[in-house]
């Protein structure tokens, strides 16, 4: 009964050797989102010429998840610790961009719609992210955006849009604020370039 008892001891001892040698996780300072409801998109009404599916946009896992990316001068890519998305960057676009085609004009004859919903319509909104990343003095998006016929799957209408937001300071402080800028600007771009793209067709 003793032999057993001292295993026991000993094995709660290696356990809890074990569990103090783990990593702390490392939690940042600051959560950030694209859109909140003290700060929604706005811009220009946007006149859909018919129904269309936006899609998350592809990507990255290291842009396009939750940690955020600096990029230093060499071109090399590290993860900041201090700050984080609330959740994946490509949910979060992907909801900021249906908020801004929301803001739609009276003569609309379309709504936009997540592909979550499973419904049909006459075109999808396809994007890949290329950048979203804080440099050392700025903060860039790219992206790649393709509008297909809902029913071929041909491209209808295509574009590439770019834009940089300098900042001084902290990178997880305002160059997150000035990467969030530029994301906004992007899905701005491309809410007021859509009814064109959707008409090359």
């Amino acid at each position: 009964m003793k032999l057993k008892t001292t295993v026991l001891s000993l094995t709660a001892l290696s356990l809890a050797g074990c569990v103090s040698v783990l990593p702390e996780p490392v939690v940042p300072d600051a959560l950030y989102r694209f859109t909140s409801t003290s700060q929604p998109m706005s811009g220009a009404l946007v006149s859909l010429p018919a129904n269309i599916i936006v899609f998350e946009p592809e990507g990255s896992s290291l842009l396009l998840g939750r940690n955020i990316a600096y990029e230093s001068e060499d071109g090399a890519l590290s993860v900041l610790p201090e700050a984080e998305w609330t959740e994946s960057a490509s949910r979060l676009l992907q909801s900021a961009l249906l908020d801004r085609l929301s803001l739609q004009a009276s003569d609309s004859e379309g709504v936009a719609v997540d592909e979550r919903l499973t419904l049909s319509a006459a075109y999808e909104l396809h994007w890949t992210v290329r950048d979203l990343v804080i440099g050392e003095d700025d903060a860039v998006v790219t992206a790649r955006v393709e509008v297909l016929n809902g029913r071929t799957g041909g491209i209808v209408g295509q574009t590439f849009i770019t834009r940089r937001e300098p900042y001084t300071g902290r990178a997880d402080t305002e160059g997150t604020r000035a990467l969030i800028r530029a994301a906004r600007a992007v899905i701005d771009q491309v809410a007021l370039e859509l009814p064109d793209l959707m008409s090359e067709s």
